[in-house]
């Protein structure tokens, strides 16, 4: 008897412990991220609103290695274009993205990320906004 229960418990045992020694496969991969973006449309609810870029440039925002950002705004045609610089985290398994930026946080989270197509998902005034990114200007 003695044997079977031993025998029992160490099935049990056996067949109880998973294997976490297994790498779990990310969510969204950093390595996708890590390029230039250009601001393609906003959606707001079912409504998608193009990104109008002015003629002399086109706006983006550029994630980099070592976890820094910046962006490229154009506002005026007959000046430079606004260039700022901050830092990301991203959590890959829970797709949020973290962006500081001259001391503004905002905080995302990626709906879509492969190599030429970036969605992100944030709240503004409790409303559901969209930004579309593509990596092709």
């Amino acid at each position: 008897m003695k044997k079977i229960l031993g025998l029992a418990l160490a099935v049990l045992c056996l067949t109880a412990c998973s294997d976490d020694d297994t790498p779990k496969t990310p969510s969204v991969n950093t390595d996708q991220l890590v390029k230039r973006w250009f601001y393609s449309a906003t959606r707001l609810g079912n409504a998608t609103e193009p990104y109008n870029n002015l003629p002399c440039g086109k706006d983006y925002i550029e994630f980099q290695a070592g976890n820094t950002v910046k962006t490229n705004d154009w506002f005026d045609c007959q000046q430079d274009p606004t260039i700022e610089n901050g830092t990301y985290t991203l959590n890959e398994e829970t797709k949020v993205l973290t962006t500081v930026i001259n001391g503004d946080t905002e905080v995302y989270t990626i709906t879509k990320l492969n190599s030429k197509e970036l969605e992100a998902e944030t709240s503004v005034a409790n409303a559901k906004v969209t930004f579309v990114f593509t990596s092709v200007p």
